[in-house]
Order: structure tokens, then C-alpha cells, then sequence
């Protein structure tokens, strides 16, 4: 199943920075003594979907209204993957919805849960690469679903599986892949943080594999 969403990169970034602190202020040289790849994070719009429940159900139970709840969850896993990288990788989140300047285009999700995947295929390979070079990013890390998968037998868990596409400058896939977390119930953010920092940290754990 394909669903478009909205593909939007702040051109100015470092505004968006602000909010977040990077490990060692972001050190810019890794172990190694190389210098450390910048990754740009792009969490989709309304990219949290489920099996079960359904956008008031999710508000009810985690006290997030319906029109943020997949700007919340995507904060807090990039918050999560940004305090799990331990400086090795610069990540920089970005959010739909910032007030400056955006390159706007199609970005394709294919599939759902374990096996979901961005296409930034329909993204003009220059207008991409100049959003990078703004950034002073060297790759594009969508974070493109966030399943909620509900069963009831034989424990009754609700899977999040957070499900990411790493991209290079010439918009090359370098990899694709999923992490999970498990809950009894749905969660409040403070809650919810806390329990998918492991998850966060494969996933950083993942890409920093990549792009050293």
C-alpha cells in the first residue's frame, strides 16, 4: 500500500537546533580523529499509524491532541537518537511546520510496520542535495512510520516499531530497517520516552554503522 506525505526540509536549520543538544556540543571529529557525519533527521507527517487504534483513541489514552500526535512521537525518538549518538554522528531534527523557509515535495512510504520504506525518488536531485549542503548535512534520515501494532494473544503487547530510510547526497538508499519497543498500553510522552531510548539507540547504533 503507498500513501504520499508531505516531504518538508527546513532550509534554515540551525534555528530548529535550538531545541536540541547534541552530545559534546556536537563534537565535530569522531574517535577516529575524521570528522563527524552530519545527518539530517526528517520525522513525516502523520506517520503514526496502527492496526487497532485509531487518532482519538491515541489522543485519549497519551494526552496528545490528534492534529501533533506524530509530531510528538517523531520528537521524541530523534530527541532519543540525538542523546544515544554520544557525539560520534551530528544529528539535526527537523519538523514539518517550521516557520521558515521549506522545500516542499512528494516523499512515497511503501508498506507498513516491519516492512515500510521511503521513496525519494519524485525529490529533484538538486533542490535535495541544496537542502543538505543548508543544513551542512552529508545524509537524509526519514523516520517514515511509527506502527502501533496491537495484539491481543498470547500476551496482550503493543509493539511500536519505528521504521527508518537512510538516503546519501546523490539520494542513493544506503539503508533501510525497523526497531521496536513494547508496552501493555499506550503511553504519555514522558512515559513513552523513557521507554524507547533502547530502540533510538539501535537506530542511531544503525546509522552511525553507515556513514562512518
Amino acid at each position: 500500500m503507498k500513501k504520499d506525505v508531505s516531504f518538508i526540509v527546513c532550509l534554515a536549520v540551525a534555528s530548529i537546533c535550538t531545541g536540541f543538544v547534541y552530545s559534546a556540543e556536537a563534537k565535530e571529529k569522531n574517535d577516529a580523529g575524521s570528522p563527524a557525519k552530519h545527518v539530517l533527521m526528517l520525522g513525516l507527517s502523520d506517520n503514526v499509524k496502527s492496526n487497532y487504534f485509531y487518532k482519538g483513541l491515541i489522543a485519549e489514552e497519551t494526552g496528545i491532541k490528534e492534529n501533533v500526535i506524530g509530531s510528538e512521537y517523531n520528537a521524541i525518538i530523534m530527541e532519543n537518537i540525538v542523546e544515544q549518538s554520544k557525539g560520534e554522528c551530528v544529528f539535526i531534527p527537523v519538523f514539518p511546520g517550521q516557520t521558515d523557509a521549506m522545500l516542499e515535495r512528494e516523499i512515497k512510504v511503501n508498506g507498513e510496520g516491519d516492512e515500510c520504506y521511503s521513496d525519494i525518488s519524485s525529490v529533484p536531485a538538486e533542490e535535495f542535495q541544496q537542502a543538505l549542503a543548508t543544513a551542512g548535512a552529508d545524509y537524509l534520515l526519514v523516520l517514515n512510520q511509527h506502527y502501533l501494532k496491537w495484539q491481543e494473544t498470547p500476551l496482550r503487547t503493543l509493539f511500536h516499531i519505528v521504521s527508518y530510510t537512510l538516503f546519501d547526497k546523490d539520494k542513493k538508499e544506503v539503508c533501510r530497517g525497523n526497531h521496536y519497543f513494547t508496552c501493555m498500553n499506550l503511553e504519555r510522552s514522558d512515559r513513552l520516552r523513557k521507554i524507547s531510548r533502547k530502540a533510538s539507540a539501535r537506530i542511531a547504533s544503525a546509522i552511525m554503522s553507515q556513514v562512518k
